[in-house]
């Protein structure tokens, strides 16, 4: 068995003792032909020193919460919609959602704004919701418009939390748990009903 060991050990070191040999002129490299370019240097992680860097799309869109007034039930959200674009866009329109008993300042649940994008560049709306109780509200937006004649759109959903806070999963064994959904009881009264 020792023996079967140490011929094993002598078959795995001999590549390594062929590459690192003195005198093999291209550092240790068992390729003879012309001389290959030097590779960046690799990082502690195993990837090379060049960073990467991803493409972005040429048309964005954020939501952002700026301001909450809270009320004793609900509150008034103030929102900001951020449209950035990198090439020009053209009739741009934004156009905004609430879910249900949520509205905008006017009353409305849906509102669209016409956005100067001809030049690329960044524009910014704000706006007001009026949430009539606590809770989790989604609002979803969207940026459509024409690049170079043709349809480009982007969407996005925004959390708005009114009154209540996320609840956060406890890291354990390097995983995030999560708690499960949570539903409201049923009342059996009112099952039959």
């Amino acid at each position: 068995m020792i023996q079967r060991w140490s011929s094993a050990c002598l078959l795995l070191m001999i590549p390594l003792a062929i590459r690192t040999a003195p005198g093999s002129g291209d550092g240790g490299s068992l390729h003879h032909g012309p001389k290959a370019q030097p590779r960046p240097a690799a990082t502690a992680t195993g990837i090379s020193g060049v960073p990467t860097t991803e493409p972005l799309p040429p048309l964005g869109l954020s939501v952002e919460t700026t301001a909450m007034q809270k009320n004793v039930q609900g509150g008034i959200a103030s929102l900001l919609f951020k449209v950035t674009a990198s090439i020009a866009i053209e009739e741009a329109v934004l156009t905004a959602r609430t879910p249900d008993r949520v509205v905008f300042a006017d009353g409305s649940t849906a509102k669209t704004w016409k956005v100067d994008l001809a030049a690329g560049g960044v524009a910014s709306v704000p706006a007001e919701v009026v949430v009539p109780e606590d809770g989790k509200y989604s609002i979803t937006v969207e940026i459509a418009g024409l690049a170079h004649g043709k349809a480009i759109r982007r969407a996005a959903s925004h959390k708005l939390l009114v009154g209540v806070k996320e609840r956060k999963g406890k890291t354990k064994d390097g995983a995030i748990e999560y708690p499960a959904a949570e539903t409201k009881p049923v009342d059996p009264a009112k099952e039959g009903a």
